[in-house]
């Protein structure tokens, strides 16, 4: 019966739903779903448009061509379309219109290459008349529109207002974002400039919106904002206004044949045209400085030799799968008796191991680097490797062999025999699911069984299989919450939400709800036994490791992304733990900061934390397991924004930024700092992620030092090398980080941290995945 009810649920998942969409990322809509958009305006302009021309009939006038009357009927049609094409791509309407300021020196060149496309456009629309002259059906609409005949309230309603607003929003802000989620970046543009153009419905028009369009595309493929767009289309839309309605000049006879204009106003066209363009396109260089060409191919380099020298070929049979680590001076494996990430109780990072747990970054790589560059070799590696581990290795209990204790091991082709453990991580569910539903859902089911006893509460032991006493860690629970969520959207089955529910419940309900901190291994009063050991009792009274802000609060808003809009207590709840970080961190002018708080007061334990690239202790003498990373605090603040826009986390985040010590990463000469991959990954991803949130280039700035600097000191060989671990007992005499790659240490993280720069400069901003959750 078990197997039957999977299989029926895996059945209803692949008939009754669409293709599973990548699972924070929805790349809507693509060129045919968007002809549906644009047929769905007009329909609903009809049936907007039939009862106006009855009530206008009956009245005996024609209202239906009357500026107010298209202005609202076209706001309701694209409106409408707008509502369900941003609720599509899983986003909001604020989201979507993008209303982002821009650099100021775009400003000059934007309006010069905005008016030789005007001078330019008027003269081909003369060409275009003189060999098709309008007919009059068409002609006399426009004529009206132009002269201001219904009032210039009227017209600069409809066209500088209602036109702008809703045909950027639906051509920009839906469909070229879509777009640029599919197609390289040219075709996206000229795709949506020529449905642009098409929606005009008439030839006449269709030259001068093609060109708009692409011109408009361009502005928002490099500001990524709508704002420019907006005001450059309401002025050029202004341009009759201001010619016939406030200048007087007498509006031409489009029916009889044109007067072409003379040859030095189109000349000067040109001129504004080409070299507004070209100080246009210089700016964006200066204001977006990503060597694209350069980053990309070392990119492709590290992920050839990925394909060529990391996957198994040991043991007595080959397999698609990655190993943990390579040596990068040989492209082989580090020496079997090394500790290098791997202790005696962590045999899933050890250097012959394979552990799908770490390679999500390893994973979005390949995956990005297909849809970036088109080659489709990097993401058939990818759904290779996951079919054959999907397949073939996940454990009798559904679990997978992976985590800090257990992996697969490539020489002796067998599981790592250890504690199963999911934590904080987020792999790349949707392309899992793609490829072997089934084993994703045993996954799912099988993290219930770590649930110690459902009859007294939902304490668990973050290890499987679980002991008597809880080990509640809020880093799994984030990671579990995530995947039930997932499955929810997978199947409908209410089931696997009303777990992901139940567990967030659970942990909001092991907070202090007077200090609203949680502890990263919090105490369950359902089981006072815990109590009996000091040290379990010592760490669940305070908060540590950053975990919940970091980890937990993080998966929470991962959560609420998947269900959006409903109604969950995941945003509410990672708000709440956030700021209650947030807010008596009490940042000093240099970014130092209370990291490690009790519980119960809320005062702060230790000293501030002055050092933000390695760990700081903060525990007692006689503890050694208490550590705070210091960048944890920003990396999170900005992950957060970039999902919830909070002002306060932005400016949280401002007052933390003297912890990267952005000075130490210019001077490339200097020997490198004993940062690992992973965590330098992480920083890249912060300061991209507010750059993305506000397009503001100073945040841009800090993400290409930092890229500047990893490429500098982190390759070899082609590889990408993972530095030294943060944590010091990772440590290893017989390697140190420099000549090895690493998916523990954040090799590939890094790898996919840069690609996300290079074609966020690109202007494709949501193609590759961040990953914030990174191990390092």
């Amino acid at each position: 019966p078990e197997w039957r009810d999977l299989e029926d649920r895996v059945y209803a998942s692949h008939i009754f739903r669409l293709p599973p969409l990548p699972l924070f990322n929805r790349p809507y809509p693509n060129l045919s779903q968007s002809v549906g958009l644009l047929l769905t305006v007009i329909i609903v302009l009809m049936a907007i448009g039939l009862p106006v021309v009855l009530i206008t009939h009956s009245l005996e006038m024609d209202l239906s061509a009357h500026p107010l009357v298209l202005g609202v009927t076209n706001l309701l049609a694209i409106g409408y379309v707008i509502r369900q094409s941003v609720a599509q791509q899983g986003g909001t309407l604020l989201e979507s219109a993008r209303l982002i300021p821009v650099d100021a020196r775009l400003a000059i060149p934007m309006l010069a290459t905005l008016a030789g496309a005007a001078i330019l456009i008027s003269e081909l629309d003369n060409l275009v008349v003189s060999l098709y002259p309008v007919p009059e059906e068409w002609a006399a609409p426009l004529a009206e529109l132009a002269t201001g005949q219904h009032g210039w309230f009227a017209t600069i309603f409809l066209l500088n207002i209602v036109a702008p607003v809703t045909e950027e929003l639906l051509f920009r802000g839906v469909i070229l974002h879509g777009f640029l989620q599919i197609y390289p970046t040219r075709k996206a543009v000229l795709l949506s400039a020529f449905l642009f153009a098409v929606f005009h419905l008439n030839p006449w028009q269709g030259i001068g919106a093609f060109m708009m369009g692409a011109l408009f595309g361009w502005w928002f493929v490099r500001t990524r904002s709508l704002l420019p767009c907006l005001l450059g289309h309401a002025l050029f839309n202004a341009i009759p206004v201001i010619v016939y309605g406030i200048m007087g000049f007498a509006h031409p006879d489009v029916t009889g044949p044109p007067e072409f204009q003379p040859l030095w106003l189109d000349a000067a066209g040109l001129l504004l045209l080409g070299g507004g363009g070209f100080v246009l396109h210089r700016t964006f260089q200066t204001t977006i400085p990503v060597p694209r060409v350069a980053w990309l191919a070392h990119i492709v380099s590290f992920a050839d030799n990925l394909l060529d020298h990391a996957r198994d070929d040991y043991g007595s049979s080959t397999s698609p799968i990655f190993v943990s680590q390579i040596d990068a001076r040989n492209g082989e494996l580090p020496p079997s008796n090394s500790t290098f990430y791997a202790t005696a109780s962590r045999g899933g990072a050890g250097p012959t191991s394979n552990n799908l747990h770490f390679d999500g970054g390893l994973l979005r790589l390949l995956y990005g680097l297909s849809d970036y560059t088109g080659d489709s070799a990097y993401a058939s590696a990818g759904n290779d490797y996951l079919s054959h581990y999907l397949g073939r290795l996940p454990l009798p209990s559904g679990y997978f062999p992976w985590g800090d204790h257990r992996g697969y091991d490539v020489v002796e082709d067998d599981v790592i025999d250890g504690y199963g453990e999911f934590k904080v991580s987020l792999p790349v569910w949707d392309r899992m699911w793609a490829v072997d539903p089934e084993a994703v859902i045993r996954q799912a089911d099988a993290l219930r069984n770590h649930i110690i006893d459902p009859a007294r509460s939902l304490a668990f032991d973050r290890h499987y299989p679980p002991e008597n006493l809880p080990h509640c860690a809020s880093s799994s629970a984030g990671a579990w919450i995530v995947l039930w969520t997932f499955v929810y959207t997978q199947t409908d089955d209410r089931q696997y939400l009303d777990w992901a529910v139940e567990m967030a419940d659970y942990m909001w309900s092991l907070r202090n709800p007077d200090t609203d901190f949680l502890a990263a291994l919090p105490f369950d009063p359902a089981y006072p036994e815990m109590r009996n050991d000091v040290s379990a009792r010592r760490r669940a009274s305070r908060t540590e490791n950053l975990g919940p802000m970091y980890g937990y609060a993080a998966n929470l808003l991962r959560a609420h992304k998947l269900v959006s809009p409903e109604q969950t207590p995941f945003r509410s709840q990672a708000l709440t733990y956030i700021n209650a970080f947030a807010s008596r961190f009490d940042t000093d002018p240099n970014g130092h900061f209370f990291a490690t708080f009790d519980l119960e007061s809320g005062a702060p334990l230790f000293d501030r934390i002055s050092e933000g690239w390695q760990a700081t202790s903060q525990a007692e003498p006689d503890e050694t397991s208490s550590s705070v990373v210091g960048l944890r605090a920003p990396i999170s603040l900005a992950h957060a924004h970039a999902f919830t826009r909070e002002p306060a986390f932005r400016e949280a985040f401002d007052r933390l930024q003297p912890l990267f010590e952005m000075g130490r990463f210019t001077d490339l000469d200097a020997p490198p700092m004993p940062i690992s991959a992973g965590l330098l990954a992480q920083a890249i991803g912060a300061w991209t992620n507010l750059y993305v949130t506000t397009m503001e280039y100073g945040y841009l700035g800090g993400a290409v030092t930092l890229g500047r600097y990893a490429l500098h000191h982190y390759r070899l060989n082609n590889w990408f090398v993972c530095g030294p671990p943060t944590a010091p007992r990772y440590r290893d005499n017989k390697v140190t980080g420099w000549e090895t790659y690493s998916n523990r240490g954040g090799s590939a993280d890094l790898a996919l941290a840069l690609l996300r720069l290079t074609a966020i400069s690109d202007g494709r901003f949501d193609l590759v995945e961040d990953d914030a959750m990174c191990y390092f």
